[in-house]
């Protein structure tokens, strides 16, 4: 189940503290509006030249390394 329109509704709602409606959400128009606002942003930042850093060379990824076992807690509950 793809709900990330739900996530995005939530989090839109709860930031403008708008009543988050338990009835009669509707899906369609979210996915539609959200999709027509990344469509305008998108073609905004290709006017200006933007470029994402999604298209830079991947960054290293940081190493982790396992502590000895010495080092651990262990907690029982």
């Amino acid at each position: 189940m793809d709900c990330g329109v739900f996530v995005v509704a939530f989090a839109e709602f709860f930031s403008d503290e708008i009543h988050i409606p338990s009835d009669d959400f509707q899906s369609d128009y979210l996915c539609s509006r959200y999709g027509a606002l990344l469509w305008r942003y998108n073609s905004d930042m290709a006017k200006i030249g933007y470029v994402s850093e999604n298209e830079d060379s991947p960054k290293p990824k940081g190493h982790f390394t396992q502590p000895p076992q010495d080092d651990l807690v262990h907690i029982e509950y």
